[in-house]
């Protein structure tokens, strides 16, 4: 596409230099760039892409995004705000690549990896292909604009009828999904997380009602138990879009480590998916398959065979009389919800593994000291992703909150892992929070390999014969 054809109709300045370039690509990472893309300069919280031009024309650039003027010799779209612009760009150089499928957009503190999936799980086995765009697919859980519309357009390419993605607070803020348009839009909660970026619950709060706009989409399903969730219903409802509001009140809901049966539709499911928020992410998921045309008795038949998801409420059995559950659990609520889910099926006591990441907001800390001192009978307190942080600072600032017992202290993450075993006693439930699915763990700027189910296997391999397993 012609330089002058991709600006067209955009407030900005072109200095073409008498030129008219045909783009290949959007691209805002100086490093991705080659002959024949334009190089958008993003200004970030810790680097500015204007600092890059010159490596990105001599790299193959043969045109710039920029907020400032620029000394060298090709042309450059000079605008206000390059984020605002960027999205623009970036769709319009793929075709508006969400007007030829269907794209549903997710968000909310936790649950957005689970409901995801479920939906994709649901379409696939009504003979739909589907996508996914998430944490379990990305560095980002939502991509930067170039990434976001260029991988729209290869699934349009490849068949997928049906994107399903995770929309980050982040992204919203950031106008990565701009462009977007979603056939429906969907909220599961809002609890304490993020405010390292956000600053307050207010901030947090507003970045995720930017999604609830007939902008992105005309319909939306909104868990609607708690006052945020009453809140987006009324915004978007205000704005003319098709709400399913969405409570949990009288599902007469029973889970177990492997399962759970709810009400829903006048139906009563039973799902392979366990813990305490399996029934939850299913019924959003189902909500949202409506919206997208499925018939109940389809949705039925999809989550009566849905799998379990990498990192939220996974079982591993550690002997005949000691399980072990793996989740993603980072935040205060989620982790008290999920230690009260799990008292309600432990028949021993609950040893909680578990530790905060480093370079986030440490208000969070002392909080999930509170809620595992709380919720667990015992607390072993360990390294999460300390990042370029001093891991046993961050422990410090978790055990100011802890209220009750004598928690553990062991650093090393498989080491806590291992003293969670040894400890264990038959009917015992051993729950490892916090990271997941993760593969790796990020310390001092080097991600080293580590998985707590690895960990967790290893541990319980050398630990165990196999006929005790």
């Amino acid at each position: 596409m012609l330089l002058s054809e991709l600006t067209n109709g955009l407030v900005g300045v072109l200095n073409s230099v008498n030129k008219d370039p045909d783009i290949r690509r959007v691209v805002h990472d100086s490093r991705e760039i080659l002959a024949g893309d334009i190089f958008c300069c993003l200004k970030g919280e810790s680097t500015d892409g204007h600092l890059y031009i010159h490596d990105a024309i001599e790299a193959g650039a043969v045109a710039i995004l920029a907020e400032e003027e620029i000394n060298e010799d090709v042309p450059t779209f000079t605008v206000e705000n390059v984020r605002n612009i960027l999205p623009k760009l970036s769709s319009r150089i793929v075709g508006n690549p969400s007007r030829d499928l269907k794209v549903v957009g997710v968000t909310g503190t936790n649950g957005k990896t689970s409901v995801v999936n479920l939906l994709s799980e649901i379409l696939d086995k009504s003979g739909i292909s589907t996508a996914v765009i998430g944490t379990l697919t990305g560095t980002l859980t939502t991509p930067e604009a170039p990434e976001l519309q260029r991988i729209l357009r290869n699934f349009c390419e490849t068949g997928v009828e049906v994107v399903c993605m995770e929309v980050s607070s982040h992204s919203l803020v950031q106008k990565r999904v701009h462009e977007t348009f979603f056939s429906s839009v969907a909220f599961t909660n809002l609890t304490h997380d993020h405010l390292d970026f956000h600053n307050t619950m207010k901030e947090y709060f507003d970045a995720k009602s930017l999604l609830f706009d007939s902008y992105f989409s005309k319909n939306a399903v909104i868990a609607n138990d708690e006052e945020y969730g009453r809140l987006y219903c009324e915004k978007a409802i205000s704005q003319g879009m098709n709400v399913e509001a969405v409570s949990m009140e009288d599902r007469n809901v029973v889970f177990t480590l492997k399962n759970s049966s709810f009400d829903w539709r006048q139906e009563r499911l039973n799902i392979p998916v366990g813990g305490p928020f399996a029934a939850f992410n299913a019924i959003i998921a189902a909500e949202i398959a409506l919206q997208l045309g499925l018939e109940i008795p389809e949705i039925v038949s999809g989550l009566t065979d849905v799998s379990g998801i990498n990192g939220r409420f996974e079982h591993i059995r550690i002997s005949k009389d000691i399980s072990a559950v793996i989740d993603y659990a980072h935040t205060p609520s989620p982790l008290e919800e999920l230690l009260k889910g799990c008292r309600k099926i432990s028949e021993g006591r609950i040893i909680l593994v578990f530790g905060c990441g480093g370079d986030r907001d440490p208000t969070k800390r002392p909080l999930m000291g509170e809620v595992a001192s709380l919720g667990a009978d015992l607390s072993i307190v360990t390294s999460d992703n300390p990042r370029m942080e001093d891991p046993e600072k961050i422990i410090d600032e978790i055990l100011v909150g802890m209220k009750k017992g004598f928690p553990v202290i062991e650093i090393d993450r498989k080491s806590a892992i291992e003293r969670s075993i040894s400890e264990a006693l038959p009917g015992d439930l051993i729950v490892i929070a916090g990271r997941g699915h993760e593969e790796y763990q990020e310390v001092e700027g080097e991600m080293l390999s580590f998985s707590d189910r690895d960990a967790l296997r290893i541990v319980t391999k050398n630990l165990f014969p196999p006929e005790e397993q």
